[in-house]
């Protein structure tokens, strides 16, 4: 739980009630496998004296069974919808294992290994000999405890060696834990033989707690439908869409904190960054002092900047804005992609105004000694001359900012942008809307005819 809070701190993750209670009971795994000595493995394999005496017992005597240790702690089954985040917690947890005998592997890569190793011993062995309890001795031999990311099963080759196998790793003290798109119920559902795999379901229950995570919101796929890169207003869910698509352009790449970029004997720290990918709050990177030489260092370095929280600007943050503006120009030049999430829509960001609302050459009453002297009121005229002709400027220099904003957000933009993830998506939605166009073209003249 507290790396999970620690990365929500960090804007590396959206802080989620549904993830958060999910956390909650991987910490309990957590703390009990702090205090967990598990017992020594059971050995499947036979005498070193093999022969012809040792075939008789075989032949007589019952099979060897081991009895489900005790005192295992309970591994962790999450299911639900796609892009909840069900990956994300799971490999929080699976990171600060505290054991360095575990395992991370995707359920299909899982299967081939064991498809693998059950070929491999067949070549060696009487094809008589089950190769399942030696298989699952090696593989908790080098982990116990096994994460799967996306466990399925699909056919009816992995649900025979499936129904043992998992039975066989529970016998030697494994722990699992899994996510799945699917309830352990619905597991091989109108598989071949299915009856003879529900066993392995109700021994998946029995020793995994079933968890859903399912906060109805598939923001991986909100950030590949979307067709925006500007996100307003600032909101939970527009964060978390920020999140997915920073995922999505730096291809799930692993996170790095603060890189440091030198050049010309200056530095930049780069909070987040991922695979040409960086992110920053508009604090770091606007409110902060920058210079042109940064953002142009920033754009050479990374095709893709995520931009968190936008505030709507006004006179007195005419710094930050000129640094936003000059930021916008450096990203431009370099045909990168910038990712926002902003206060109000990219027009309405730079308002020309004071924060106590008054409009640039607005005069302002003036009281005290002196107010109504002619020399007070040219001096204030000067001086409100000035501001009106600097505020002037920089709604110019905002409204072209605003113009390249408007391009830099186009699908012609992305496509031809160096992050090849984002332009691939950008032309995935090209083509599907391409499509939608001619079908409802066809729809037409097929009810005309």
């Amino acid at each position: 739980m507290v790396t999970y809070q620690r990365l929500v701190w960090q804007k590396r993750l959206i802080d989620d009630s549904f993830q958060r209670s999910i956390v909650s009971r991987l910490d309990r795994l957590y703390q009990e496998l702090l205090d967990y000595k598990p017992a020594e493995l059971f050995s499947a394999a036979k005498p070193s004296d093999s022969g012809y005496l040792w075939k008789i017992l075989e032949k007589i005597a019952p099979p060897r069974t081991q009895a489900m240790p005790a005192g295992v702690p309970r591994g962790l089954y999450i299911y639900g919808d796609v892009g909840t985040g069900k990956t994300t917690t799971m490999d929080l947890f699976y990171e600060s294992a505290p054991t360095h005998k575990k395992r991370r592997i995707h359920f299909h890569a899982f299967m081939l290994d064991v498809h693998a190793r059950i070929s491999s011993f067949r070549r060696t062995h009487s094809s008589t000999d089950d190769p399942v309890p030696t298989i699952a001795h090696e593989l908790a031999s080098d982990a116990r405890v096994l994460c799967f990311d996306e466990f399925q099963v699909t056919d009816i080759a992995d649900a025979m060696v499936l129904r043992r196998l998992v039975t066989e790793l529970f016998r030697n003290g494994v722990i699992i834990v899994t996510t799945s798109n699917r309830h352990p119920d619905e597991l091989y559902k109108n598989g071949i033989q299915r009856e003879s795999f529900l066993p392995c379901i109700g021994l998946l229950k029995e020793k995994c707690e079933v968890v859903s995570l399912d906060s109805g919101t598939d923001y991986r796929q909100l950030a590949r439908d979307s067709e925006s890169v500007y996100f307003s207003p600032i909101t939970a869910d527009t964060n978390k869409i920020l999140h997915a698509l920073f995922a999505l352009a730096s291809a799930n790449a692993p996170v790095v904190e603060n890189a440091v970029l030198r050049f010309l004997g200056r530095t930049l720290t780069v909070p987040l960054s991922a695979n040409g990918v960086a992110r920053f709050s508009f604090v770091q990177l606007c409110k902060d002092a920058h210079s042109a030489a940064d953002y142009i260092e920033l754009a050479k370095a990374y095709h893709t900047v995520v931009l968190t929280d936008v505030p709507v600007m006004h006179m007195v943050d005419r710094n930050e804005a000129r640094r936003f503006i000059t930021l916008v120009d450096a990203l431009y030049e370099a045909h990168a992609v910038l990712i926002m999430s902003c206060e109000a829509s990219i027009y309405n960001l730079f308002t020309g105004d004071h924060d106590d609302g008054s409009s640039l050459g607005a005069t302002h009453p003036s009281v005290g000694v002196g107010a109504s002297s002619p020399e007070f009121v040219q001096h204030e005229q000067e001086e409100q001359g000035a501001m009106s002709y600097a505020g002037e400027e920089e709604v110019f220099a905002f409204q072209r900012a605003v113009s390249r904003l408007v391009e830099m957000s186009s699908c012609n933009w992305i496509t031809d942008s160096h992050n090849r993830h984002l332009a691939k998506n950008a032309m995935m939605q090209q083509a599907r809307k391409a499509g939608a166009i001619a079908t409802s073209g066809s729809d037409r003249l097929h009810s005309a005819a």
